[in-house]
């Protein structure tokens, strides 16, 4: 049985957006295995007459507290000393907004969004609540799927997300010859790819398994249509990720102190393992 939450701050005289309740803010749509549940279904602390997220066969739903940032933002919540009733969520339709500069109608958001020295310029973040390598999504006829290093790629056509590290990895370390493609989001980007615009898509390596799982393969067929060619490691470092906050934002501590609440019980370990950790093996393009 998990333990009940132990309340790690005193929240009562902090600057959240509503009083008394912790405003929480993630993508529209959002996608597994960061959240989870379904658009389409009404759960309890939702809104009455549902959510603004997008009803569709991938969309998630960030009010049923599934997927690994859904447990985790309802965990880290708890330990605030905010039950779920308390929890309100809004939806941001632009990847890039969550760290412009500026106020944030949100108390603290949670995108995947990688920690930077650019990005902290206008925003506080957190400490990381996931290390998360880059990695390389492509369809499995492709010729590119027989890559076994960075060398192997500089030919091949290819994309990533704009605004995001993968594509500043994708064009300053892999630097390929050909001008790399940017997309409004990975949706997009996953749309090219099984489309033929380009060889392959760099991505986060979480976010690829979802994509080669749930979304590319044809579950018809006994071999599946997307292969993760590889990710990226050493001299390459992981992304780390964290909360977005406003900046200079002394809710920061309250989020900290309770996301090392959760690494020290055991709980992060229990969501992780649930929601991320699938124990395939991957391997490393150098």
């Amino acid at each position: 049985m998990t333990p009940p939450p132990t309340v790690v701050c005193d929240t009562a005289n902090l600057p959240l957006k509503k009083p008394g309740r912790l405003t929480l803010s993630t993508d529209n749509p959002a996608f597994g295995p960061w959240f989870g549940g379904d658009s389409k279904t009404q759960y309890p602390n939702e809104p009455e007459g549902g959510s603004p997220w997008t009803q569709s066969d991938f969309s998630k739903e960030p009010y049923s507290g599934e997927g690994f940032e859904g447990a985790l933002a309802y965990a880290v919540a708890a330990d605030m000393g905010f039950s779920a009733d308390k929890v309100d969520w809004l939806a941001n339709t632009v990847f890039e907004q969550a760290f412009a500069p500026g106020d944030k109608p949100f108390d603290f958001h949670m995108a995947q969004i990688a920690i930077t020295a650019k990005r902290a310029k206008s925003v506080t973040f957190s400490e990381s609540y996931l290390d998360s390598n880059q990695a390389l999504l492509a369809m499995s006829a492709n010729p590119i799927t027989s890559a076994t290093s960075i060398a192997d790629l500089k030919s091949y056509k290819l994309g990533a997300a704009a605004n995001t590290t993968a594509f500043d990895f994708l064009e300053g370390t892999i630097a390929p010859t050909t001008e790399p493609l940017n997309f409004p989001d990975n949706t997009a980007a996953r749309t090219a790819l099984t489309n033929g615009v380009v060889d392959g898509i760099i991505v986060d390596l979480v976010t690829a398994f979802f994509m080669r799982d749930a979304q590319i393969d044809n579950f018809d067929t006994p071999e599946p249509e997307g292969k993760i060619v590889g990710q990226f490691g050493p001299p390459a470092t992981p992304d780390q990720v964290g909360f977005v906050l406003q900046k200079d934002n002394p809710l920061v501590d309250c989020v900290n102190s309770a996301l090392a609440q959760l690494k020290s019980d055991g709980t992060y370990q229990a969501i992780l393992d649930r929601w991320i950790n699938t124990g395939e093996e991957i391997p490393f393009l150098q």
